[in-house]
């Protein structure tokens, strides 16, 4: 979207009102200082802090640099727990840290630095200390009562947590559930007491399977001692879901610290490296199938089926690879156990799906050579080579695919960095090996 700054104050701020603040904080980088500032000053005080939590830390910066002191406090007021939490935990100069504390009020500047005390891998790292929690011996009228004259602008109050006299959670009301019942009713009457939550020292992955397998809005972070300390939303674990798998997918294509803002310089010197090796490997390669020139030379039909040895193998090995690392986020097994049935599934399948599709091979590449000869080799020899490359390679693939990112895990490393451009080259010289030596020992022996 485009603004024209030519415009007067009045059209300004009417465009900036109807304009969604994602696509302002997209606007925003692009400014120059003159005109960050104009707009800062058209658009009211929630719209900007909502621009504030689409940026990146960077711009963050900047944007309340801009602001006057009351404005800072006042744009920081605004922003929910987690995202304040965030915000300063990715800044990496202690002193300004403790100025953005500063400007908090004493309470929430505690509770920020009690969030940012949990490892980022905890289910408490992501959690809001923005809820509004009833006493269980309240009534109707005396709950409802709370929620509308308590509840802050950044309070969530869909889901209101009921606690007993030692502030123990004892249940979940939803909100629509308080507005409808009727004035004879307690809260116990319409309170689910079989809720669902995760403790304050679980994985994120844990919240996100408990919020996904139960189909909750929030749930409850809670001490041992079941008393809460705050809540996950749907949002958080949406948000989480996104930076999980954006963070995967780079380590899988073996990119780090990949930001879109970045510039094409930089982003080519965080890609060079892995293409390089990725190149040494591949004529590495190319100098060992030297070996079997007199093969290729022999049999030049076998070059025609090698991109099918090469597809099969990678596209299974990283089948059985997603699978597996998709088991550790979901906490399907446990890490530190080899696991044994998910190992001998894999496995099965990769056996299943190998036998069935050498056998496809075997046909496709007898019917191909019965009806374009090429060569003097008969079709079945070759057929049959290329069944047994097929077949092998996929096996070794598929097993590979469960194996090597369970053995990373058990060695500490991260099994994300065990697929990409390495690992897609592992699987061409195991196929390729097996592919053309094969065909040397039936045709050249």
């Amino acid at each position: 979207m485009r603004f024209n700054f030519k415009y007067s104050d009045d059209l300004l701020k009417k465009q900036f009102k109807k304009t969604h603040p994602f696509d302002l904080a997209e606007l925003y980088p692009f400014l120059s200082e003159e005109d960050k500032h104009r707009m800062l000053r058209l658009i009211d005080s929630s719209k900007r802090s909502d621009i504030f939590v689409e940026l990146d830390i960077d711009d963050q910066l900047d944007l309340i640099q801009q602001l006057d002191l009351p404005e800072k406090k006042e744009l920081l007021r605004k922003l929910e727990s987690d995202d304040l939490k965030e915000f300063i935990s990715d800044i990496d100069d202690e002193n300004i840290q403790n100025e953005i504390l500063s400007y908090l009020s004493k309470v929430r500047a505690k509770s920020i630095q009690y969030l940012m005390q949990f490892d980022e891998d905890l289910a408490a790292s992501i959690m809001s200390t923005e809820f509004v929690t009833i006493d269980l011996n309240m009534s109707i009228k005396e709950a409802t009562h709370k929620v509308i004259t308590t509840s802050k602008e950044s309070d969530y109050i869909d889901s209101l947590f009921v606690i007993d006299h030692d502030k123990k959670v004892v249940g979940v009301i939803d909100l629509r559930d308080l507005i409808i019942a009727r004035s004879q009713q307690t809260l116990t009457d319409i309170m689910n007491d079989d809720y669902h939550f995760v403790y304050d020292d679980d994985t994120i992955e844990k919240a996100v399977q408990t919020v996904r397998d139960y189909d909750r809005n929030a749930i409850p972070v809670l001490n041992h001692t079941h008393q809460i300390v705050g809540i996950v939303t749907g949002d958080d674990i949406f948000d989480e879901i996104i930076e999980s798998h954006e963070y995967d997918y780079q380590k899988m294509a073996l990119l780090n610290d990949h930001e879109s803002s970045s510039s094409a310089l930089t982003r080519s010197k965080q890609r060079l490296p892995w293409l390089m090796i990725a190149v040494v490997l591949n004529l590495l390669i190319a100098s060992f199938l030297s070996i079997f020139e007199a093969t290729l030379a022999e049999v030049t039909a076998l070059v025609l089926f090698q991109p099918l040895i090469l597809g099969m193998a990678g596209n299974i090995g990283t089948q059985s690879l997603a699978v597996t690392i998709l088991g550790f986020h979901l906490e399907t097994f446990d890490d530190k156990k080899m696991p044994k049935k998910h190992v001998l599934k894999e496995v099965s399948i990769g056996f299943l799906n190998s036998m069935t599709l050498s056998i496809l091979s075997f046909g496709f590449v007898y019917l191909f050579l019965s009806i374009i000869p090429t060569g003097t080799q008969s079709a079945s020899a070759i057929a049959f080579v290329v069944f047994i490359a097929v077949f092998t390679s996929m096996f070794i693939s598929a097993t590979m695919g469960v194996l090597v990112p369970i053995l990373l895990k058990k060695f500490g490393n991260d099994p994300a960095v065990a697929s990409g451009p390495i690992m897609t080259t592992i699987n061409d010289v195991v196929a390729l090996v097996i592919y053309f030596g094969l065909a040397t020992l039936v045709f050249l022996s």
